[in-house]
């Protein structure tokens, strides 16, 4: 497992995504929502495997809870946390009585005295509250209830405005190997060279890469089929399943700190750590993989359109 070490956080390359933990959460999920043992297997089965962050929010159910419960009940071993909130229209009425609320919340379901990362769930909250919500985050780090404040995104369209803000300390991201400008424009160094954390969630942008070519071409994604053809022609190439490049793509990007990434189960949060300890991609590969999918319909790499679009 490799580590990044900033703002005094070592943060492994995995973050352990745990939305699961708290609620019967994905369209593959077929397991349902573990019961408190079996979340605690999947938690000593991150802490095990080298894993240090965990990435949760006040509306994933109770997973705060879980994981509070799982470091009162093991003292020895700790993760570093990453929560988010949301600002809804009564939380704009006094963002920061609102944001210090949550964060004493989730403090007090966690069991510690600050959070590692405080993250706003979406970008608007920044776009429709940004002087409040920065002068709120800046009390907070003030107060020592958080130690970092964060942002998580959707669109990236925002995200210099994001950087420039000065504020942010981490950012979340989805990107992978068919969503990849940000690395070709720069964004990601850019990011990394201002001091920000940079998380990436999707590297598997929802299971679309593992479709068939068939399970595609009568589909409202059949433009998929020939990229999902070269992403498994480049995996055989390299050696590799598409999973593993999927995620050595990201992992071996420059400036990306961890990937955030769920599991069910405590044998595939094993079957996880074991993808991030495979050798680092060869240089031809991964600048194929920038070159190959240079040009891909932005329709495939925004999952919050898939619903809107009929077959």
């Amino acid at each position: 497992m490799k580590y990044t070490v900033k703002n005094d956080l070592n943060i492994s390359a995995m973050t352990l995504g745990t939305v699961q933990l708290g609620l019967s959460y994905g369209v593959n999920n077929k397991s349902g929502k573990p019961t408190e043992e079996q979340s605690f297997a999947i938690l000593d089965a991150a802490y095990n495997g080298g894993v240090t962050m965990l990435d949760t929010s006040n509306d994933y159910g109770d997973s705060e809870t879980i994981i509070g419960n799982y470091m009162r009940a093991n003292a020895d071993k700790k993760f570093l946390i990453c929560t988010k909130f949301r600002i809804d229209d009564e939380a704009a009425k006094d963002i920061y009585g609102a944001l210090k609320a949550f964060a004493l919340d989730s403090c007090k379901k966690l069991g510690v005295d600050c959070l590692d990362i405080f993250m706003s769930h979406i970008e608007d909250d920044y776009l429709n509250h940004g002087e409040e919500l920065t002068k709120a985050l800046a009390a907070l780090k003030a107060e020592g209830i958080i130690k970092l404040a964060g942002i998580s995104m959707s669109k990236k369209d925002k995200i210099d405005a994001i950087i420039d803000s000065g504020i942010f300390d981490a950012v979340q991201i989805p990107m992978n190997i068919w969503d990849n400008k940000v690395i070709r424009d720069g964004t990601i160094k850019r990011m990394a060279d201002a001091g920000i954390i940079v998380f990436v969630r999707s590297v598997y942008l929802q299971g679309l890469f593992f479709k068939s070519v068939d399970a595609v071409k009568n589909t409202k994604f059949r433009d998929a089929a020939p990229l999902i053809e070269k992403l498994n022609e480049i995996a055989r190439e390299e050696g590799l399943t598409v999973p593993q490049l999927a995620l050595a793509f990201i992992r071996d990007t420059e400036g990306v700190a961890s990937l955030v990434v769920g599991s069910e189960t405590a044998a595939q949060v094993e079957q996880n750590v074991d993808m991030f300890n495979i050798p680092t991609l060869s240089e031809a590969t991964y600048n194929k993989i920038l070159t190959e999918f240079a040009n891909v319909d932005n329709f495939l790499i925004s999952p919050w359109e898939w619903p809107h679009r009929k077959d």
